[in-house]
């Protein structure tokens, strides 16, 4: 139920150290990196050097509060996902972080039910974001899922290989732009120095794609090469 999360990079800020060791080993449970922050303005410093894809940073942090660094991040960044920790707070400042647009908000101290539950949530939210629907047609929904590399018939999974999957995630990240031959070649056989340049092998796939989708989503413009439907 968390496995959306095991790609992603967490920042947590927590001054009280021993806290913070605590949460860390469960944090490490579900995230690929952690990085540690024991203030404000290293939370600050961390998340314009590592990018991270979640943070979750206590609200009452020295230097520079947690609401404080919410509040610059949210300046030029409403992506990236935030979880607020706090003891104590007062309706103005509650009022505050809900317009920030958190993840979660959690009172101190969090029980382990409590954060995963947060952790299954925002799970979900990466989940939704990844998904790209590429066509609806007799009741069913074709989306292409960019984190787990999967084409989904609603949550049912059509198998794909490798060069399939290379192939579909080309056609859905153009927006409708018409790849030529030769992008396609360079983009699906990248990684195979052996596999010479073929127009009969780039049609031979594009028919095996068609084949799993409803017909006219992939589109043949003449002498040019091919494109996704809008």
């Amino acid at each position: 139920m968390i496995q959306q999360l095991k790609h992603k990079t967490l920042l947590y800020a927590e001054d009280d150290i021993t806290t913070q060791t605590l949460y860390k080993e469960y944090f490490e449970l579900f995230f690929k990196t952690i990085y540690l922050a024991e203030n404000g303005q290293q939370a600050l410093e961390i998340y314009h050097d590592k990018s991270p894809d979640v943070i979750c940073l206590d609200i009452n942090m020295p230097i520079i509060s947690g609401l404080q660094v919410c509040k610059n991040i949210r300046k030029k960044d409403n992506n990236t996902k935030i979880i607020l920790l706090t003891c104590l707070i007062d309706k103005q400042t509650l009022f505050e972080a809900i317009e920030l647009g958190l993840s979660s908000y959690l009172e101190k101290p969090i029980s382990e039910l409590k954060l995963k539950q947060a952790l299954i949530k925002l799970s979900g939210q990466f989940k939704a974001q990844s998904k790209t629907l590429i066509c609806s047609e007799n009741n069913h929904s074709y989306f292409w899922d960019k984190e787990s590399q999967q084409l989904l018939r609603d949550n049912e999974t059509i198998h794909l290989t490798k060069s399939e999957k290379r192939l579909l995630e080309l056609l859905v990240t153009s927006q409708h732009h018409i790849l030529n031959y030769q992008q396609i070649h360079d983009c699906v056989w990248f990684d195979n120095m052996d596999q010479e340049y073929s127009e009969k092998s780039i049609k031979s796939l594009i028919k095996r794609i068609r084949a799993k989708l409803p017909e006219n989503i992939i589109i043949n413009s003449y002498g040019l090469g091919y494109s996704i439907s809008k």
